[in-house]
């Protein structure tokens, strides 16, 4: 089976550093966000597994997120946000050419994400703090990076081991406007090392992890719906992650299972080169999830996440459609 890297663009993970007054006002409000686009969940089932012989692969995710809170430190909603309401439609496009060449016993290749985002915000009328999103159709950042994929270790006639490790850059190319709070764009590079592994214990089990890293470049240009200080800068803190799966064949060709992710911030946002204490963002959210191979060159898969943990950042579900097709 063949997956590959995605850019699940997460267009209000917030890492929001809010001073309130005691009138629940707003003070200055600086809006410092993680990436608009990482794979939070997308790559799932078989994530090591691919294509080891030249050519292109495509995948289409669709993608539905919904948040309905906005949480605090402690994963509590935030009160000055009423009624919150954030979605975005996601389509990604992945563009992945494996190459005839090889290097310590792996094939390399590399790979293109180019994703396209419909957002919507919205919050009560009487809502002390409402958030602006810049709103319609629009294209996100794209992710790029070389690979290098081993092929699987076999053991009694199948595999049993595989892995892959990726070098990618998220760019700051997408719709980005400066007036509003959410966008497209995160506004700032990115780099996005990663190591998959997929572990086959028997003939019907899968087991599959992706371990994450993640730095932040500074952003000289934070939006805000809030007019900010000339010169204003901010900087996301580095953070780790790791999708995971579990899952068992019922049927021929079609696996079930369970599929999360856990992100864990472990550096402070900056805002002008100070550090925000408290701003460090933790997610983990589980759900069910399948796999159908239709044929070698054709995979469906479908990821539901529901909200387990959820500190400084958006809180709802998230639902992701994923099609593979190997040329």
């Amino acid at each position: 089976m063949k997956t590959r890297k995605f850019k699940a663009v997460s267009s209000a993970v917030l890492a929001l550093a809010l001073a309130c007054g005691a009138a629940l006002k707003p003070a200055q409000a600086v809006t410092v966000n993680e990436p608009s686009g990482i794979n939070l969940g997308g790559t799932s089932f078989f994530d090591a597994l691919g294509k080891y012989t030249p050519g292109l692969i495509y995948q289409q995710y669709f993608q539905i997120q919904h948040f309905n809170a906005i949480n605090d430190t402690n994963g509590n909603a935030i009160p000055v946000f009423k009624n919150t309401s954030i979605t975005a439609i996601v389509s990604l496009n992945q563009f992945i050419y494996v190459s005839p060449y090889h290097l310590f016993g792996g094939v390399l290749g590399a790979m293109a994400i180019v994703p396209l985002v419909d957002l919507n915000a919205s919050f009560a009328h009487d809502s002390p703090v409402r958030l602006v999103a810049n709103r319609g159709m629009g294209v996100g950042d794209i992710t790029w990076g070389p690979f290098i994929a081993f092929p699987p270790v076999i053991r009694g006639g199948r595999p049993v081991f595989a892995q892959r490790m990726e070098f990618d850059v998220i760019s700051p190319s997408g719709s980005y406007d400066t007036s509003k709070d959410i966008n497209p764009s995160s506004g700032f590079w990115s780099i996005n090392p990663y190591w998959s592994v997929t572990v086959l214990p028997t003939a019907k089990t899968e087991l599959s992890a992706r371990f994450n890293y993640l730095h932040n470049f500074t952003n000289s240009q934070p939006a805000s719906s809030a007019p900010l200080p000339a010169g204003t800068t901010t900087q996301a803190g580095d953070a780790g992650w790791v999708n995971f799966t579990a899952s068992y064949e019922v049927l021929p060709k079609l696996n079930v299972g369970l599929n999360g992710y856990y992100f864990k911030q472990f550096t402070d946002d900056q805002v002008n080169g100070v550090t925000q204490k408290g701003t460090e963002t933790e997610s983990l959210a589980m759900g069910p999830g399948a796999t159908y191979m239709f044929n070698q060159n054709n995979i469906g898969f479908l990821n539901v996440y529901l909200p387990v943990v959820k500190k400084n950042t958006t809180n709802g579900f998230n639902v992701i459609l994923r099609y593979i097709h190997a040329f």
